[in-house]
């Protein structure tokens, strides 16, 4: 790598198949190319963590982001808007993001896991929540909610609930921004902003397309959530993203926008927030789980708008296992280790290597 650095121009199209190649060998989820004043800085991030890969002259900037555009089809003579786009190799899928710095342009390179580890069962699950997640997927109507952090592995988690309902001989349709994987037997759609197809718009016309389950990729505003809601009281069943830092804030982020509680409390099948750590043997990263399934006493708290705390003591209250608990579990059992759990879910880990409430 080094010699193809030195080698300029004319060498960085093989260079940038060898970070790429380098990556992959280190089973990264994410590529980095960061311009700075009198260098390229290439980082990884494996098992979560982002570590150097590589330094590479800062002459080749330019022609580093160019190449990773034209992998990615996208516009290389435009370098002052952020562009992002997908591109497949002969090893896989991926995105290829670019972003414009004081440097430079930004470049993140984000590749996909193969379509065979697409299972419930093997994604790494704690068995009663990929039990209890089945249960809600095979109830053919209501809402399921996904929750994480970016790289928390929740869209890994979504396709393999989608790809279980295509089996299922389901017609599953989805509004993506952007689709980050074909899954076969699945109709999927990219959102486009611009074009004034966004994810309200685009649920209001997939409805009629004769849809059984929808996914949406990301609840953001008041009018997708009621028309998403609406639509998983009405026979269909609504798979969708949202930003929350808990499973029941999930629900408190819902009635923040003003929704009626009595559409929560009708809909609501299952939440489930989700964080990726590292395993304590090095071995790769599991899947942290927070599994709410409302019960008689959160459907009570819906319904008075509590706040996101009496939220949470609700659930707890219906038995679900709190990411504190369930993170001393895995301390507890070996599988991670208790300054990298505190690490990766932060305020989350409060009481975690301490004995407390269950949940």
């Amino acid at each position: 790598m080094t010699a193809l650095a030195k080698a300029g121009p004319d060498a960085v199209p093989a260079l940038v198949d060898a970070l790429m190649d380098e990556a992959r060998r280190l089973g990264a989820s994410d590529l980095h190319i960061e311009p700075s004043r009198g260098h390229v800085e290439a980082r990884v991030r494996v098992n979560g963590i982002l570590e150097p890969l590589a330094r590479l002259p800062d002459a080749l900037a330019s022609n580093i982001a160019a190449r990773f555009k034209v992998l990615a089809g996208l516009l290389t003579y435009r370098i002052d808007i952020p562009q992002e786009g997908g591109f497949r190799d002969g090893r896989g899928e991926g995105r290829v993001s670019t972003f414009p710095v004081i440097h430079g342009e930004k470049v993140v390179v984000r590749f996909f896991q193969s379509e065979t580890g697409l299972e419930l069962d093997s994604l790494g699950l704690e068995p009663a929540v990929a039990s209890e997640l089945k249960r809600a997927l095979d109830g053919r109507e209501g809402m399921i909610l996904l929750t994480g952090p970016a790289g928390s592995g929740k869209t890994t988690t979504i396709y393999a609930c989608l790809q279980r309902l295509a089996s299922m001989g389901l017609q599953v349709c989805t509004l993506e921004d952007p689709v980050e994987r074909e899954i076969p037997g699945i109709t999927q759609s990219n959102i486009r902003v611009a074009a004034g197809f966004d994810f309200a718009r685009g649920l209001r016309s997939l409805l009629r397309q004769d849809p059984e389950a929808i996914m949406i990729g990301e609840i953001r505003d008041p009018e997708t959530a009621e028309s998403a809601l609406r639509a998983s009281l009405t026979g269909h069943l609504v798979i969708a993203t949202i930003h929350a830092t808990s499973a029941p804030g999930a629900a408190s982020r819902l009635l923040d926008m003003g929704l009626e509680p009595y559409l929560l409390t009708g809909s609501l099948k299952a939440i489930l927030h989700q964080r990726l750590l590292p395993r304590a043997d090095g071995t790769g990263r599991f899947p942290l789980a927070e599994l709410l399934l409302p019960g008689p006493a959160f459907r009570e708290a819906v319904l008075a708008r509590a706040d996101s705390e009496r939220l949470a003591r609700a659930a707890l209250a219906d038995g679900m296992a709190s990411m504190a608990s369930v993170a001393r579990g895995a301390i507890a059992s070996g599988k991670a280790d208790e300054s990298v759990v505190r690490r990766f879910i932060g305020a989350d880990g409060d009481g975690v290597g301490h004995r407390g409430h269950q949940g």
